[in-house]
């Protein structure tokens, strides 16, 4: 029989726990609540204690009774995550789901972001609800997040439908053929290739390309998460081989916000590098920020920008910022213990950037193509191939650089 684990402040939402224990048991599934509260009430309807999650991490409850309510949740994050990844990896159960408002939800997600992508996650919260961003609740999973509308206060003909939703969903996935299951390789090597829609047109050439060669090729969104993503599925041994095309993540990264910022920029190109894989980079995406119009940054009377669409543009780095950017960009592929290969496009790193065209400014290109060529490392082999980077030639290339890549690791044949 599958179980679920249902993550839970049992002291405030122990009838919620109650609820969702009787929905997975009612379907054939069974239901194992596992309790997180930090609060000085009494828990209810658990079948995990909150001491024993404690014991777990290595500090018994009593010890942290005179810790803050802060501390206490910071505590019971790392001890709670230990202890569910340690049940799933010993087979006991097969997908976590829980409700709740933002204590339960930094509990419940912390655990989730620890299992394998595939595994069935959901999490319903308030959270989800107004103008806050999903990025802090899914982090770098695939977990299902549910707008709770209301907040989770006792069993009301809105919470009673959010949970029984929640819980249908984590069932679904945990008992339907093939779903819920952690992802897993095939028999053909796997790359990681980054884009984004200024990048696509290229980059989709480049996985066409390595798929009529033999290799399944995965495209991760260069906004935020998708890049960092791809870096850990590499390190984890799940992609052979990474086509970085687009490392905007870098250069948002810079500017510390903007629709593409996320916290993965801080490890970018460096994580695949570490992974010891087969990369060939490419600097797509490096020479812009993107931000809506009610953020935009200083200066826009100097800068060139096109509207991405009605809250958004595009807006190309002023010098300054280029040469600060692209020298982040080369100081990372500097630490290069291995062979790496940069491809270097000679008329724009995006759509929009061939003369007579918005984001033309060949200043700024020269600015980060100098910074690239200014690498001294002799495992970093630098070569410019003709043309603009979102093109369909210019991605054919790029795959067969990669395939070459493989080749000399013995990859492929």
């Amino acid at each position: 029989m599958k179980t679920i684990a249902i993550i839970e402040s049992c002291d405030t939402k122990y009838r919620e726990a109650a609820l969702m224990k009787e929905i997975i048991t009612a379907a054939g599934l069974e239901g194992l609540v596992v309790n997180v509260a930090t609060g000085p009430d009494r828990s209810f309807n658990y079948d995990i204690s909150r001491e024993e999650v404690a014991a777990f991490g290595g500090t018994s409850w009593e010890d942290m009774e005179d810790k803050t309510k802060g501390e206490k949740i910071t505590y019971m994050q790392g001890a709670v995550s230990g202890f569910v990844k340690d049940l799933y990896e010993k087979g006991r159960i097969h997908g976590v789901v829980s409700v709740g408002g933002l204590q339960n939800t930094v509990m419940a997600t912390e655990v989730m972001k620890k299992l394998p992508i595939g595994v069935p996650k959901v999490m319903a919260t308030t959270v989800a609800c107004g103008q806050k961003t999903f990025g802090p609740v899914v982090g770098e999973r695939d977990i299902v997040v549910i707008p709770s509308i209301c907040d989770f206060t006792g069993i009301n003909m809105v919470t009673e439908q959010i949970i029984r939703n929640a819980c249908a969903c984590c069932i679904g996935m945990a008992v339907q053929e093939k779903a819920g299951e952690p992802v897993k390789k095939g028999k053909k090597p796997v790359v990681g290739v980054t884009l984004m829609g200024i990048t696509n047109k290229g980059a989709c050439a480049a996985i066409d390309e390595l798929e009529r060669c033999g290799v399944e090729a995965i495209g991760f969104h260069s906004t935020g998460t998708g890049g960092g993503i791809m870096e850990e599925m590499a390190g984890s041994g799940l992609i052979d081989g990474v086509l970085d095309m687009t490392v905007h993540e870098v250069a948002e990264g810079w500017f510390g916000g903007g629709f593409s910022f996320g916290p993965c920029w801080e490890t970018r190109i460096t994580k695949s590098l570490e992974a010891g894989v087969p990369l060939v980079v490419c600097p797509g995406g490096l020479d812009f920020c993107d931000f809506q119009t009610h953020e935009f940054p200083p200066r826009m009377d100097e800068r060139k920008y096109m509207m991405h669409n009605s809250n958004t543009a595009h807006i190309k780095l002023l010098p300054e910022e280029a040469e600060q950017i692209a020298g982040i960009f080369a100081e990372r592929l500097e630490k290069a213990a291995y062979p790496v290969q940069v491809l270097v496009p000679t008329q724009g790193m995006r759509h929009n950037t061939m003369e007579g065209e918005e984001l033309y400014d060949p200043e700024v290109d020269e600015i980060i193509l100098s910074a690239i060529d200014g690498i001294r490392n002799e495992n970093v082999r630098i070569e410019k191939i003709p043309g603009n980077l979102d093109t369909k030639q210019w991605g054919i290339e790029a795959a067969h650089r990669m395939l070459d890549a493989l080749r000399e690791r013995g990859i492929i044949e």
